[in-house]
């Protein structure tokens, strides 16, 4: 192996000129004297370093162990975490386009490691898996199908030849639970590609591995366990319980407070994100993470909170990737608009328009908006953002106020029965959210907009927490037989997963 393909392989300044001189020396004359896979001390502190997103400590970690234990090629797995966590969450385009020969170069060194180690198949599949997810992050939907089945038998593979191998468990679990959520009109491509899942086994796998208190990989599984209870199992109190059961540092610990904010503002809490976020502790050495900025604007939005401004242009300036950007446009136009500045309201519809990409539904969303130069009722905008900020009273109070005299199109007529069921539902009064979610699919099956849609899928959401599986699967069916319309794509998901849970009572 010659000096530039170590080069390629490390792509960090980790490696100083006397790591280069140890590896070379080891692999030259094709003669291979590191083949331990070995979890040391060192192993651990940079695992953790890397899960809380503190990379230069993490390099460091591993600039000690590459010195003190140069026959051990756990590292050369290890450090695949900061291109993991950079390419995923960052989403530089141009990043990865330098970084992929590394990804390769590391598998390459892994084919020198002992085969006879329970790690040897296994860091073989979590680099695959690696891989896998950064790729569809940027696009490349094939690619990562295909990558992502060489991690699921690698790991397949792995579980046969060491069944008492415990960290298996926790990727076999996530997989199945992936696969199993897959949507039927896909479920082909998961045939042709021999993968199998199930969201019960699943789920146990990840759960057992938690009981097991092992320190190896635990930050993963326990992070795969509240993600997957949160939008596969569709139980988000139990998802959010977990921060707290799992004792999860969100002060100092980046990841963590991505993580605990995410989920606090997709179940409607918005105050709880921004505390989370106001009080993490940010050092000179942070991770650079604009999501969270987008974060913290999305939070201050939802409490009409206009400073969210700043945030969502600190997010435009320093974000790179390719999702979100025409969503934080749009945003800023709903913020000029509520403030009655027309020309700006202009400007930033037609950024909507002309900047970032339209991959995730919220873009999708924005860029319809920009196109029809839609801006929603007042009224019905500012009680639309209360709900989904959890600040439910506000919002009651807003639509009791509206005169129906004052809705001027069908659209408008269809969101206010829908903005009355979300926050009934949300207050839990069941009766009156069924009312007017009925009232609202019945009258928007035909619209391309997803009031109907979320209407069916919120009442399937109640029929299943009563009990009552036969309702509940009726409306997760009829979600699915409908047309086409917006978030089409995330809805069909989660009545897919719901399906799935209810073919197991």
């Amino acid at each position: 192996m010659n000096r530039g393909l170590l080069q390629t392989v490390f792509n960090t300044n980790i490696l100083k000129a006397r790591i280069i001189f140890i590896l070379a020396f080891c692999f030259s004359a094709n003669v291979i004297c590191a083949q331990k896979l070995e979890w040391t001390p060192n192993c651990t502190k940079a695992y953790q370093y890397f899960m809380s997103f503190r990379i230069q400590d993490a390099r460091n970690e591993l600039a000690k162990e590459f010195s003190s234990n140069p026959k051990n090629l756990m590292p050369y797995a290890l450090v695949n975490y900061e291109d993991f966590i950079t390419l995923t969450f960052n989403e530089n385009p141009d990043s990865y386009k330098v970084k992929k020969s590394a990804f390769h170069g590391r598998l390459k060194v892994l084919e020198a490691a002992d085969k006879k180690s329970p790690y040897y198949l296994f860091l073989k599949g979590l680099l695959y898996f690696q891989w896998s997810m950064v790729q569809a992050k940027h696009k490349d939907f094939t690619d990562a199908a295909l990558t992502f089945r060489k991690s699921y038998l690698n790991f397949r593979a792995n579980q046969k030849a060491f069944p008492n191998f415990a960290p298996n468990k926790i990727y076999i679990g996530m997989e199945e639970a992936v696969i199993s959520s897959i949507p039927s009109g896909y479920k082909w491509i998961a045939s042709l590609l021999g993968l199998k899942g199930s969201l019960s086994e699943g789920m146990s796998f990840l759960k057992g591995y938690i009981e097991t208190n092992q320190v190896v990989f635990r930050e993963e599984a326990i992070l795969y366990h509240i993600y997957l209870t949160n939008y596969l199992v569709n139980d988000p109190k139990a998802a959010y319980s977990m921060i707290n059961q799992y004792k999860l540092d969100t002060k100092n610990n980046t990841l963590y407070a991505f993580v605990a904010s995410n989920l606090a503002l997709n179940n409607k809490n918005a105050a709880i994100a921004e505390q989370i976020l106001t009080n993490r502790v940010v050092t000179p050495t942070s991770f650079s993470f604009p999501m969270l900025v987008y974060e913290m604007a999305d939070a201050k939005m939802k409490r009409l909170d206009f400073e969210a401004k700043l945030y969502f242009l600190k997010f435009i300036k320093n974000y790179k990737g390719y999702f979100y950007i025409k969503d934080a446009y749009y945003q800023l136009a709903l913020i000029a608009y509520l403030q009655g500045e027309s020309s700006l309201t202009k400007t930033y519809l037609s950024k909507t328009i002309s900047e970032g990409y339209a991959e995730t539904d919220a873009d999708k969303q924005a860029l319809r908006n920009a196109k029809r130069n839609y801006l929603p009722n007042k009224f019905l905008l500012k009680a639309r953002l209360l709900n989904d900020g959890g600040y439910n009273q506000e919002a009651l109070t807003i639509l009791n106020g509206i005169v129906q005299t004052t809705l001027q199109t069908e659209a408008e007529k269809l969101e206010f029965t829908y903005r009355l069921a979300r926050v009934y539902d949300d207050l839990q009064q069941d009766e009156k959210a069924l009312k007017y979610y009925e009232i609202t699919f019945k009258q928007g099956e035909e619209s391309t907009e997803y009031y109907a849609a979320r209407s069916a899928l919120q009442m399937a959401f109640i029929y299943e927490n009563r009990k009552q599986f036969t309702l509940a699967m009726d409306y997760y069916k009829k979600l699915l037989n409908l047309g086409e319309h917006d978030y089409k794509n995330s809805l069909d998901q989660r009545a897919k997963s719901g399906l799935a849970r209810l073919r197991k009572e």
